[in-house]
């Protein structure tokens, strides 16, 4: 994800993608049906419950 999203800046900063979640989650706080979740050593995951 950090590749496609920054490698094109020619910068890839450590921790860009985990401050970049981090605001996405708290826009996304408000519905208790979304949730952005870590996947140890793979990622992020999107949950969406209904």
């Amino acid at each position: 994800m950090q590749k496609e999203i920054w490698e094109d800046e020619g910068v890839i900063v450590g921790r860009s993608l985990d401050m970049f979640i981090s605001k996405l989650r708290k826009k996304l706080e408000f519905d208790p049906n979304i949730k952005i979740v870590v996947i140890r050593g793979k990622g992020y995951k999107l949950e969406i419950s209904s």
